[in-house]
């Protein structure tokens, strides 16, 4: 068995999934809007910062996280924006999955 043979039948696999195929149409569908697309942007460059303040020990401000959950809560009303965030959140738990398949393969145990 070549390891490698098999990383491409999974990747084959991955993109014939409806999950892969709606996620693929929403990203099309959202980087044909500048506008959406700007907004997403907007949106995860805040999310960062607020994730690297906690990282390094910062204070995060309750109006930080206020004005983070409104930006979601806008997002959420752009139909466009809802589906990509849909798609991409059903395909990456596909993805998270399949690592930690994976990972047991390579768990080490003492």
């Amino acid at each position: 068995m070549n390891i490698y043979d098999k990383a491409y039948e999974l990747s084959n696999a991955i993109k014939q999934l409806p999950e892969y195929i709606s996620f693929r149409n929403a990203y099309r569908i959202l980087n044909a809007n500048e506008q959406n697309k700007k907004m997403l942007e907007d949106f995860r460059k805040k999310q960062l910062e607020l994730q690297a303040k906690e990282i390094s020990g910062e204070k995060v401000s309750e109006q930080e996280k206020e004005t983070l959950q409104k930006l979601w809560e806008v997002l959420n009303l752009n139909p466009e924006l809802r589906e990509y965030l849909s798609t991409e959140y059903n395909i990456s738990k596909i993805l998270d999955d399949i690592i930690k398949i994976i990972m047991e393969a390579v768990e080490i145990n003492d």
